[in-house]
């Protein structure tokens, strides 16, 4: 093959990848606003058990359906059902063509309020859960 058909060939497979970066990285934040909507109904209606079959390998690598079972159980027994949420702040990144988004959010609960963060692994339009953390005096105390 021709050393100049080469190079352009590399350089136009270095823009596709970019390109399909660039396209997942701009699509992550509205992907995980839409995952956080359907978290918190699934949550709101004890589904906890579809929360946890559609969430990622990595997610489930670290927790059992029990565990996280039992965790959403307090939460939702505590605080009640969630009644909104406000992004406080958001994170893109992209490594290995793999984009992940990490969402915190302040939440308001029936009987309280949460700090939630939520990272999304992105594929095209679609979040899957690969991360949950919450952090709640209220949880805590009552």
């Amino acid at each position: 093959m021709n050393p100049n058909k080469t190079n352009l060939l590399l350089a136009a497979i270095a823009l596709s990848l970019v390109a399909l970066s660039c396209s997942s990285l701009t699509n992550a934040k509205p992907a995980a606003e839409r995952g956080i909507i359907e978290f918190h109904g699934q949550f709101n209606a004890g589904d906890f058990t579809t929360i946890y079959n559609n969430s990622g390998d990595e997610f489930k690598n670290a927790t059992t359906q029990q565990q996280l079972n039992e965790l959403l159980s307090a939460v939702l027994r505590k605080l009640g059902h969630v009644t909104s949420t406000t992004n406080i702040s958001w994170r893109t990144g992209n490594f290995n063509l793999v984009t992940t988004v990490v969402m915190q959010q302040d939440t308001k609960f029936e009987n309280g309020s949460a700090t939630e963060t939520f990272t999304y692994k992105v594929d095209g339009d679609k979040a899957v859960l690969i991360g949950y953390f919450i952090n709640s005096a209220d949880l805590i105390t009552k």
